[in-house]
């Protein structure tokens, strides 16, 4: 079909639409943006439309809503090259700005597509996405072929569906079936079916949409990725585990079937009622309970973003609150690279002052308060004797002279006696226990006394010495002075460590050219001489997902890849390589820029945010210092006033 710049085109109605740019191309078509329409565009089959394919067209045409339109490039109407011709394409949505979910799912695509993108975008992307399927659905009709193309993410996560005229149409009594399906995105109860024979149901795109969801929410891997064969201890194809209902997931770290990496999230990562939903999607409980629908999971994950809290570590990781451990931190640190954006509201002028806060900061020191200890002399003076010590003491006094009298006594029997040396050595001896009985007997009232005085004076000591050395500055201002003057001289290298990182980009620019370059080529969509898809999933699974990642040492380790499989690995990658050219004239890349600003505002702002609370935090720390000291003195007034009660009762017992 001969279509260029300026060709006109017709509508079922007759209406003109004059062509002005192709946009896109592919194996069944071309794309074109149309004069006066900015919102719509043309799409055109090199060999025409069937009349099957024109009458499913035309059905969507008059099924079309508004609802469907606002989730989908729905067609709007059949087109024609000529007034009189035949339909030839049709007329649709135009989907602009948007990009293929795995850019946004793929850890390497993210960072350089979806900057920002962090756990809360990717739930609201799975979100909208759950919510283009129930739109779909409500309207009686059947995506069939759910694949990674066909949904498009725009830059503010909503979501749009391409490619609807391979959707399944059911239209009255007739069914238009899809007549294609991609195998890791296929149902169990369809892996291997003729699809132009097969009637889909939204249970077989329940299968897809869960399959999206999982991508999103578990770092762009496969549900089924990590099921291997015991006995060939090789992995699963993808097809192969689906159609086994061996959801790796649910099977349990234990299990010899399961090779998960470690750094992976788990299920237990997010709500038990979350990962219900993948169970009963990808188990056999999908045979007796059914798949949940895209509604299900609408109201899951509309609640998922209510029980996420900010990782302490890291403020880019958002994880379940329900959780300990932050399970972004822990893939980070297996991988060595960051696997969500910075985002941060970058503010072009913030009012901060480091000169001028900092003036402030030195203004608060830590000057105890004139307080004065208790003077134990004049509490001394307010307090008289119990009442019961004048007793207490006499009757000491006569047990003293009691047992002073038994030794005497004693003493002056055995000289009168004459006793033999050793006959009065034992009788004094027997005196003095006897006397020591009688002394103890006559301290039994007065212990009391002496025991309170001996505890009340340890007590008032030690809390005398705390107050002592509480007059020394607090160990929490110190503590905030000590992070104060880190951040203060960390915000004053943000801007030469942040040149030397621009100036580090300057000098990378061929390096990071080079690799952008060899990032879009998908080990996934490549031809590649004796790689073949269980070869790709392997490589998937070790992260060599495209050609710059291919790297000889990295093949190596894998298992089951020679010499032969490496070689035409690295020639795919040579070949690819062998077009590039470096642009000497072509600037840093904007997204490298745009993170770099983005990660020094977030060092700036969090870096300012902690300076300016430096004066309230330095002032709080010495407002509790203060209340300390005051309630250290009150408690020593306290322990003067019980200390004074037991001195007199101590003196007027007199020395023991």
């Amino acid at each position: 079909m001969n279509l260029s710049t300026g060709s006109t085109v017709f509508d079922a109605n007759g209406c003109s639409y004059r062509l002005v740019r192709e946009v896109g191309r592919g194996g069944q078509g071309s794309v074109w943006t149309i004069d006066g329409h900015s919102d719509q565009v043309a799409k055109f089959y090199h060999n025409g439309l069937t009349d099957t394919d024109a009458a499913k067209i035309s059905a969507m045409c008059r099924l079309r809503t508004e609802a469907l339109s606002s989730v989908a490039a729905w067609p709007i109407s059949l087109l024609k090259p000529s007034k009189s011709g035949t339909p030839a394409g049709l007329l649709m949505r135009k989907i602009a700005d948007y990009e293929s979910v795995h850019q946004l799912y793929g850890l390497k695509s993210r960072l350089r597509t979806f900057p920002h993108a962090q756990l809360p975008f990717l739930i609201h992307v799975a979100t909208n996405t759950a919510r283009a399927f129930a739109t779909i659905h409500a309207a009686g009709q059947v995506i069939g072929d759910v694949n990674h193309s066909n949904l498009m993410v725009g830059p503010n996560g909503t979501v749009a569906m391409i490619d609807c005229d391979s959707f399944q149409i059911t239209d009255g009594a007739q069914i238009f079936r899809c007549p294609v399906g991609v195998p890791e995105f296929t149902p169990p109860e369809l892996q291997g079916k003729d699809f132009r024979n097969t009637t889909r149901t939204a249970q077989h795109d329940a299968f897809g949409l869960s399959i999206l969801i999982f991508y999103l929410l578990f770092l762009g891997r496969h549900p089924f990725m990590g099921l291997y064969d015991v006995k060939s201890d090789d992995i699963v194809s993808l097809d192969q585990a689906i159609g086994l209902y061996k959801f790796p997931y649910a099977l349990g770290s234990g299990s010899s079937e399961v090779r998960l990496p470690a750094f992976v999230p788990r299920l237990a990562d997010y709500p038990s009622e979350l990962a219900n939903l993948f169970i009963r999607t990808f188990t056999r409980d999908a045979l007796t309970r059914g798949r949940p629908s895209a509604t299900e999971w609408l109201g899951i994950l509309s609640n998922l973003p209510k029980v996420l809290k900010t990782c302490k570590t890291n403020p880019n990781h958002q994880f379940f609150s329900g959780i300990s451990d932050c399970p972004w931190c822990r893939a980070e640190g297996a991988l060595g690279t960051p696997i969500f954006g910075i985002k941060v509201a970058v503010v072009g002028d913030r009012g901060f002052n480091l000169v001028a806060v900092w003036v402030e900061i030195e203004k608060v020191k830590p000057v105890p308060e004139p307080l004065q200890k208790p003077e134990l002399d004049n509490v001394t003076a307010k307090y008289s004797p119990d009442p019961t010590i004048p007793e207490i003491a006499r009757k000491r006094r006569v047990h003293r002279l009691g047992a002073i009298g038994i030794i005497l006594a004693v003493s002056v029997l055995s000289v009168a006696a004459s006793l033999v040396p050793l006959a009065a050595i034992s009788a004094i001896a027997i005196a003095l226990i006897i006397a020591g009985q009688v002394w103890k007997q006559g301290n039994i009232g007065a212990k009391p006394f002496i025991e309170q005085y001996d505890s009340v004076l340890n007590i008032y000591r030690e809390a005398e010495t705390e107050f002592d050395r509480s007059s020394a500055p607090p160990a929490r201002y110190a503590e905030i002075r000590t992070q104060l003057d880190l951040c203060k001289r960390e915000y004053e290298g943000l801007a030469p460590e942040k040149a030397k990182r621009l100036a580090k980009l300057n000098a990378e620019r061929e390096a990071k050219q080079r690799q952008r370059f060899l990032e879009k080529f998908r080990i996934e969509d490549a031809t590649i001489p004796n790689i073949g898809p269980k070869n790709k999933l392997i490589l998937r699974t070790w992260g060599i997902e495209d050609a710059w990642d291919v790297d000889e040492g990295r093949i190596q380790a894998i298992k089951g890849f020679g010499p032969v499989k490496i070689n035409s690995l690295m020639e795919w990658r040579r070949s690819n390589e062998r077009l590039f050219r470096f642009d000497p004239k072509q600037s840093v890349d904007p997204r490298d820029l745009n993170a770099l600003e983005q990660e020094f505002a977030q060092k700036a702002q969090n870096l300012e945010r902690v300076i300016m609370q430096g004066v309230p935090n330095l002032r709080q720390a010495i407002s509790v210092w203060h209340a300390q000291r005051r309630q250290q003195v009150s408690k020593l007034s306290v322990l003067a006033e019980k200390f004074a009660e037991a001195d007199v009762n101590r003196r007027a017992l007199g020395r023991l």
